[in-house]
């Protein structure tokens, strides 16, 4: 249920971001998972499939570092980093 929640408050900020660009569509959004949290990469991805169908963000390859910095502030985050887009 908290990667639901995580993977839906990420893409709510993707596509604020892409309507501000008047984007067409998102081809990548890069990803950093703390190394704290308990989110995995592939937990991560699969969630954002299912939740990104019918949106801008549908079908965007999803890359993905898992950091190491275990007392790094954001250390239990998972973190939007950049988005690029298609230009609608």
């Amino acid at each position: 249920m908290h990667e639901s929640k995580l993977v839906g408050d990420i893409l709510s900020a993707i596509e604020r971001v892409a309507q501000a660009n008047n984007a067409s569509a998102v081809e990548v959004i890069r990803i950093e998972i703390g190394a704290l949290s308990h989110v995995t990469p592939d937990g991560f991805t699969g969630h954002f499939a299912v939740a990104s169908h019918g949106t801008v963000a549908q079908g965007a390859v999803v890359d993905i570092t898992k950091s190491e910095d275990q007392s790094a502030p954001d250390a239990l985050d998972v973190r939007l980093v950049s988005i690029v887009t298609a230009s609608a």
